[in-house]
């Protein structure tokens, strides 16, 4: 087994490795200063989203700091996930608008983004976001369900889908703006229910916001579908790709059909050592129960350097 690996890793080596994504995960490191030390924020807000809702949207994401896109270092993307874009100067700002209003990219936005500059505003949500909001002081779990069931990002989804953070957020924020399309509400203090999730469309770019962290890979799915992202499956399984490797680890197993970009000259199982389709752009495969799978895409003769 450790030879069979290694020889697929120095295979992986001589693969394309240049980032194939198209959505991008941004992560702020200098918000961090501007948060409490009891992870209520952060637990939902980057770890399990990292851990539990995007790795399975079915779709490959690149994870960067907020710095890098900033200046400008990154290739572009039709998605943008901000984490925990919380603070920002005027400097940062102004860069990251003229990064993301442009293209048609679009941008999703999860609790407070942009709510500190010189000090904590709502106003200072606006002008990053695009949408007016409310701030409730009072602490109170995140929670989250749907209300609209006819725009793009919800139309598939069930009305019985419910996602919240479990502990306590302060303060919180909803949407109070009539340009904006309303798909879900968030619970405030004592079940009062208010806009917190929302979209707008802008000349050259979307907006999306989210009240509640944690979001659930379907909804993740669908906002990727929105952006134009394409996707490889919609199982909820964990998917990792690059240009030329394919991995998906399963829970539950069963039939999976894998859509690919553009048409490839071969697709091989890497593991079971067999081809399963050819100039194809999508294969069909059954996968068993807690099980991990991995797959090459490319060319017969890049393939040639494994099988020698």
């Amino acid at each position: 087994m450790l030879r069979e690996f290694a020889d697929l890793g120095a295979f992986a080596l001589k693969t394309d490795r240049t980032p194939g994504a198209e959505i991008a995960v941004l992560l702020d490191d200098e918000s961090f200063f501007y948060e409490t030390l009891r992870n209520d924020l952060d637990v939902p807000l980057v770890f399990h989203q990292r851990l539990i809702g995007l790795p399975r949207l079915g779709a490959p994401f690149d994870v960067y700091l907020m710095n890098d896109l900033l200046k400008g270092r990154l290739p572009p993307y039709k998605l943008y996930i901000f984490l925990n874009a919380i603070h920002l100067d005027g400097p940062r700002r102004e860069a990251l608008k003229k990064e993301l209003r442009r293209d048609g990219r679009t941008a999703l936005w999860i609790h407070a983004p942009g709510y500190i500059k010189d000090g904590p505003s709502v106003g200072n949500m606006k002008d990053l976001t695009g949408f007016d909001f409310v701030r409730n002081e009072h602490p109170w779990p995140g929670f989250m369900h749907l209300t609209e069931f006819n725009h793009p990002i919800t139309s598939r989804l069930p009305q019985d889908l419910f996602w919240n953070t479990q502990g306590h957020l302060g303060p919180q924020f909803h949407v109070s703006d009539p340009a904006a399309r309303i798909l879900g509400e968030v619970v405030m203090a004592q079940g009062t229910c208010q806009p917190g999730f929302a979209v707008r469309e802008f000349p050259g770019w979307k907006s999306i916001y989210v009240a509640v962290p944690n979001i659930p890979a379907p909804v993740l799915r669908e906002v990727a579908r929105f952006a134009g992202v394409h996707l490889y499956n919609e199982e909820g399984d964990v998917l990792s790709v690059s240009r030329n490797l394919l991995s998906v680890h399963t829970l539950s197993g069963g039939e999976r059909t894998f859509r690919l970009p553009s048409q490839q000259e071969v697709i091989y199982d890497l593991y079971e050592r067999k081809a399963v389709a050819r100039n194809a752009d999508r294969f069909h495969v059954v996968l068993k129960p807690g099980s991990t799978a991995l797959f090459f895409t490319g060319t017969q003769s890049m393939l040639g350097q494994l099988e020698r």
